[in-house]
């Protein structure tokens, strides 16, 4: 579920912000009109039992606040206007040499090519902070990639290192299943006469990453003459089911010219609350 809608389900607001007060006890069977400086207010307010409650999130935008869902610690969080741009500020002096730095100090491997590093600031999780993405290209379908979480002290702890080699690093718009962001990189991988690009849908949960899906969406094989081949693939995701197809086409050795007729496939997976499993 989305912190929203679990700051919904899990929080509802006495009215102590700013300086709106409703004296109690208050009798009433219908919504309540609430002002603020004789401007009425359009967030519901309701009354249970002498209590005014009103729903957090809208009341927070309303009033010009910034509320957050920590899923990692089942905490929300309220930011003025002040904190969200000190926040802001503090991310936007993030450098290329910090990051080089920070993979350096808490990466698995010994060197890094970090004269082809960059990196983009990306919420993953929706958490109101933002996530270090990173990647090295290292040339010939050599590469790294890497997430960073902030933790609570304001550093930037690595939690995701892989030998992907992309050949983008900007995200798309992540796709909603049952409550999770999931993110789509592709990898290039090969070597000589084989090049393969590899789709991997995964999604941040309580600071982890969760690899939900793996399937090759292009494979080209002239390793021996003969046996030339090409698959092309895709995927798409609607109602928590995933559809991957892919066509297989045999090639002549001038790589090009489609041999008899290309054979099409496609497989489907069901989610299941964490990875999507083949039906």
């Amino acid at each position: 579920m989305q912190y929203k809608d679990k700051a919904r389900s899990l929080a509802v607001a006495a009215l102590l912000l700013v300086g709106i007060t409703v004296t109690p006890p208050v009798e009433a069977d219908h919504p309540l009109i609430v002002t603020l400086n004789g401007q009425e207010l359009k967030s519901r307010f309701e009354v249970n039992d002498g209590e005014v409650y009103a729903p957090l999130l809208p009341l927070a935008a309303e009033l010009g606040y910034t509320a957050n869902w920590n899923e990692q610690d089942h905490r929300i969080d309220i930011l003025t206007d002040s904190a969200t741009t000190n926040r802001n500020q503090l991310e936007a002096k993030i450098t290329k040499q910090q990051v080089a730095d920070w993979i350096i100090e808490q990466g698995e491997e010994d060197r890094y090519y970090v004269e082809g590093l960059s990196f983009e600031l990306v919420d993953l999780d929706d958490d109101g902070d933002a996530e270090i993405v990173a990647a090295i290209d290292g040339g010939a379908n050599i590469g790294n990639y890497f997430i960073f979480k902030r933790a609570a002290d304001g550093h930037y702890q690595l939690i995701f290192e892989t030998s992907w080699k992309v050949d983008s690093l900007k995200l798309g718009e992540p796709v909603q299943v049952e409550g999770k962001r999931l993110y789509a990189t592709v990898e290039r991988t090969g070597g000589t006469g084989l090049d393969v690009e590899i789709a991997h849908l995964w999604y941040l949960e309580q600071g982890q990453v969760v690899e939900a899906w793996t399937g090759i969406v292009k494979k080209m094989n002239a390793m021996l003459a003969g046996s030339y081949s090409l698959v092309v693939g895709s995927y798409r995701v609607e109602d928590n089911v995933l559809y991957a197809w892919k066509t297989l086409s045999l090639l002549e050795d001038d790589a090009e010219t489609v041999r008899g007729t290309p054979v099409t496939t496609m497989t489907t997976f069901t989610f299941d609350g964490s990875f999507f499993k083949e039906k």
